[in-house]
């Protein structure tokens, strides 16, 4: 699997909505793509702040392309070509989307 077949699938993933073969497959790429493996995290650190802050939030497609637009765009390290790696403190997200 490459990060390009990934994309699709880090949703669905988060959301424990994956056939088991497909989730191991997932899963493997992750524990050796950093890039990927962050992403993942964001999202499902997102989604869980979401949840928590709203109850259950059943999003859209567009709602999360937009949600992930805006965290990059806010959030340097987040962004594909970052130098650095992030800090620990980079790891927390915004408590909220304004």
């Amino acid at each position: 699997m490459n990060c390009g077949s990934l994309g699709d699938l880090i949703g669905p993933f988060v959301d424990d909505d994956l056939p088991e073969e497909t989730r191991r497959v997932v899963e493997k790429h992750l524990m050796i793509c950093r890039e990927c493996a962050w992403e993942t995290q964001t999202l499902r650190l997102s989604t869980e702040r979401l949840r928590a802050d709203a109850g259950s939030v059943i999003a859209s497609d567009s709602f999360r392309n937009r949600t992930l637009t805006r965290l990059r765009s806010e959030n340097t390290h987040l962004r594909e070509n970052a130098d650095a790696h992030p800090s620990t403190l980079q790891y927390i997200l915004p408590l909220q989307l304004t």
